[in-house]
C-alpha cells in the first residue's frame, strides 16, 4: 500500500490518508481475501479470509516502520483498518513520538530472561539464548 499511496502524495495537494488492512500480502495474492495458508489443510476452502487471517497479521514493528515511513512522505492521516490489535495502533502513536496511556503495555525487553540489557539477566541465560539462536 505505502508504495501507492506515496505516489499519491506526488500527485496531489490535500489531505491523505494511510489505513492499511495490516496483513502480509504477496504478489501473487495481493489481497488479504486471496491469501492462502499451504500449511494448512483444515481450512474450508482453503481460504484463511475470514477467519483465519492469524498467521499473515503484521506485527507491531512492522506497523511502526509503515507509519514513520508515511510521516516522512508527509501523510498525516495514519491508522490501521480491520485486523489491527491494540498492540499495533500503540506501535503506531509510540513510533510517531506520542506517548499514549497504554504505552505501559509496551515491551520492555531490557528485562527478558535471555534477551534483557538491564543487568539483571544472568549469565547463563545469555549463553542459552546465544546458543538458541533466540
Amino acid at each position: 500500500m505505502l508504495p501507492l499511496v506515496k505516489e499519491i502524495r506526488k500527485s496531489v495537494n490535500c489531505h491523505l490518508a494511510a489505513v492499511p488492512v495490516p496483513y502480509r500480502t504477496t504478489p501473487s495474492h495481493p489481497t488479504f481475501q486471496s491469501l492462502e495458508d499451504p500449511g494448512c489443510d483444515c481450512i474450508p476452502h482453503n481460504r484463511p479470509f475470514p477467519v483465519a487471517l492469524d498467521p499473515f497479521t503484521c506485527n507491531r514493528y512492522e506497523m511502526a516502520e509503515f507509519a514513520k515511513e508515511a510521516l516522512a512522505a508527509d501523510i498525516r492521516f495514519i491508522g490501521v483498518c480491520r485486523g489491527a490489535g491494540p498492540h499495533h495502533i500503540r506501535s503506531i502513536a509510540e513510533a510517531l513520538g506520542r506517548k499514549p496511556a497504554a504505552g505501559k503495555y509496551s515491551p520492555d525487553m531490557s528485562k527478558h530472561y535471555a534477551l534483557g540489557t538491564g543487568g539483571r539477566t544472568k549469565n547463563d541465560n545469555l549463553e542459552f539464548a546465544q546458543q538458541e539462536k533466540l
